[in-house]
């Protein structure tokens, strides 16, 4: 069995989309192997207080920024600074992004728009960014996580472009893991089921207030994940253990995508 206690320390690490939820669990879980970890959000107020907790957990350098993935005159300044102060970029954990529910038909194109921006095209604008950083051949371990959904292998009605432009950062996943594979950075994603974050507390009620969208819940195993369980897959996909990995988006869901339970 592969141990990553150690591989991480003083590694530099960014996460982006980390004031809450799955990113704040992964900035966490890296700080807690001693890795140098860059914390990024749009909502710079959300990231207060978290540079002292990765601290506490065990970070040799944390540093939290505001970066909005929509633009790319916010987030490569903010992660080139980052690179400079943490002495590089190894690792990079996407984990921002959105839900809007409703029907299609009935989406504002506002809404749409904002969906694909955040959670499409956000990863690409982040992407360019990061890879000046991330060079440094084969020989040194470098991962790129997005987090993807289930909704992308199993879309809903009712949050269509959500499953759309999750479907869509999946298939960048894969280009970009087969355009950088001589490199030897590998690129993957991670295919969530319902997670207990802030973004998903909002839909927690009946489906009939949701607009008829409905949460995929409970899964075979018998709980929802939690935000440490995702963080755990970051680490794995970021470790030595997966260094012949490229190119998926791994369901993490407790079975929730492999069948239909019996009714």
């Amino acid at each position: 069995m592969h141990d990553n206690t150690d591989e991480f320390r003083d590694r530099p690490v960014a996460v982006f989309g980390a004031a809450s939820g799955i990113g704040r669990a992964a900035a966490l879980a890296f700080a807690a192997r001693g890795a140098r970890v860059a914390a990024f959000d749009v909502n710079a107020a959300l990231l207060n207080g978290l540079a002292d907790e990765m601290r506490a957990a065990g970070a040799i350098q944390a540093l939290t920024a505001a970066a909005d993935v929509r633009d790319s005159a916010s987030v490569g300044p903010a992660l080139q600074k980052a690179a400079g102060e943490l002495g590089g970029l190894d690792h990079m954990i996407f984990t921002a992004g959105i839900l809007r529910v409703g029907f299609l038909a009935d989406m504002s194109e506002r809404d749409f728009d904002d969906v694909f921006a955040v959670n499409m095209r956000g990863f690409w604008v982040t992407m360019r960014a990061a890879l000046p950083l991330l060079q440094g051949g084969p020989a040194r371990r470098r991962a790129v996580t997005a987090i993807s959904s289930a909704a992308a292998i199993r879309p809903k009605a009712s949050s269509g472009a959500y499953a759309a432009s999750k479907a869509a950062l999946s298939h960048l996943v894969r280009v970009f893991s087969v355009e950088l594979a001589a490199s030897g950075i590998t690129v993957n994603a991670i295919a969530p089921a319902t997670v207990d974050t802030p973004m998903v507390a909002p839909y927690m009620g009946p489906a009939t207030s949701n607009h008829g969208y409905r949460l995929t819940g409970t899964s075979p195993m018998g709980r929802i994940a939690q935000p440490a369980d995702i963080a755990d897959a970051c680490l794995f996909l970021s470790s030595a253990a997966s260094s012949y990995i490229t190119g998926i988006t791994m369901p993490v869901d407790g079975g929730s995508t492999a069948a239909l339970p019996a009714s």
